[in-house]
């Protein structure tokens, strides 16, 4: 018999932990399998001896398991306050009271009950330790993230190693708290416990590493994870945003390139965009930033990233392929600034000799205001304008 398992699940920003529930009655003919193998402390023995105590501990367990706290509540309360039930008894009621708590969201009333059953050092080490990693985890969902790390201390100290659930846990609080590192050394203690780690133990250990701006490593893990999961879309751009965090825009551009299929357009759009946003930005990644808002392009519901697009070709003394790019993106629409496109449009066909519709289009750039004044002194100066690709940025 025994105490339902917790459902009710602790979420943290990456990770979601469960309680650990262990048997919370074991009839005399049971035994169970040691948790805590290397722990020093014996099993106490078990004070249980009135038959009436026994009859209203079972049933308050059977009332918990079937969801009647309510009915419940009054049967532990009475062995609790009865002096003749035994510590074993006054425990396991005091732990019961800890669930009833627990379930009802009051976590500082589960954790004061967990630490008075824990005190009174009567269940079994199954039960007895696992209170204690119970507590630590409601801690750290109530954001108590050193309180958390000082009763995991205690537990290890007590189980002489303790569960990987145990240094997972550690590991949440030392990211919470941005202690990266120490975060890596408990996860990866974590993961080296168990031939089964939980995928979920590696939102901390990506996160940690790029916390360290060691993305390499971050998205090392992630990949590892669409190894596992081949097309798992949410993965993919996962390790793309980690990998343009960390300035690796060619990584990232690879993994998109190798998991288009797995991508809706929307998506796509969002990271071929910020990749060509983040080439932008690096000397020399001007060529780099056209090929990604070109792969952008077919997939944009409106001309933003031909705006973008059309400005770098132009920048980079590639005006004919740039006049092509700004019509795309004018006829395209949604522009936050349609009069600074006609404005490069025209300069564009201005630096190709076209003359007749460069003055056509800086005419139009005048309709706009945040174009009007540098439209009006293009227009101004007559027929054909030469500006060098520096007065160009100049005047953008």
């Amino acid at each position: 018999m025994s105490i339902r398992s917790y459902t009710r699940i602790l979420c943290s920003i990456f990770v979601a932990f469960a309680l650990i529930a262990g048997n919370a009655y074991a009839k005399k003919d049971e035994k169970e399998a040691p948790l805590y193998p290397n722990a020093t402390r014996k099993d106490p023995k078990n004070d249980l001896s009135s038959s009436g105590t026994q009859k209203d501990l079972s049933k308050a367990l059977d009332l918990l398991n079937d969801n009647k706290a309510d009915e419940a509540a009054p049967l532990l309360q009475k062995i609790i306050d009865d002096p003749k039930a035994g510590k074993y008894a006054h425990a396991l009621a005091t732990q019961g009271q800890g669930q009833i708590a627990y379930d009802k969201q009051d976590n500082a009333g589960a954790v004061k009950a967990w630490r008075a059953a824990y005190d009174m050092d009567a269940l079994p080490n199954n039960q007895q330790f696992t209170l204690l990693l119970n507590i630590a985890n409601l801690q750290q969902q109530e954001e108590k993230y050193q309180d958390s790390l000082s009763t995991l201390d205690e537990y290890f100290k007590a189980t002489n190693g303790g569960k990987a659930e145990a240094y997972a846990l550690q590991g949440n609080d030392y990211y919470r708290m941005d202690k990266y590192q120490q975060a890596i050394d408990a996860i990866t203690k974590a993961q080296s416990l168990t031939d089964k780690p939980n995928d979920n133990w590696n939102q901390i250990l990506m996160a940690s590493y790029a916390g360290l701006d060691q993305y390499d490593k971050a998205g090392e893990i992630l990949e590892k994870q669409l190894a596992k999961n081949p097309g798992d879309a949410k993965v993919v751009e996962q390790a793309v945003k980690v990998y343009v965090n960390g300035h690796r825009y060619d990584k990232a551009e690879a993994l998109i390139d190798k998991n288009k299929g797995s991508l809706n357009n929307d998506t796509l759009y969002t990271l071929y965009r910020a990749i060509g946003a983040g080439y932008s930005q690096e000397k020399d990644g001007d060529t780099k930033a056209i090929e990604a808002f070109a792969k952008a392009s077919p997939l944009a519901k409106t001309g933003e990233v031909d705006y973008y697009r059309g400005s770098l070709l132009l920048q980079n003394d590639r005006a004919k392929e740039a006049t092509g790019v700004l019509q795309q993106a004018i006829t395209k629409g949604g522009l936050k600034e349609t009069g600074k496109a006609y404005l490069m449009l025209g300069d564009a066909y201005n630096q190709i000799d076209d003359v007749a519709h460069a003055r056509e289009a800086w005419t139009k750039a005048k309709g706009y205001p945040e174009s009007q004044k540098s439209a009006d002194q293009r227009l101004n100066l007559g027929g054909h304008v030469k500006m060098t690709t520096q007065q160009q940025k100049k005047k953008n």
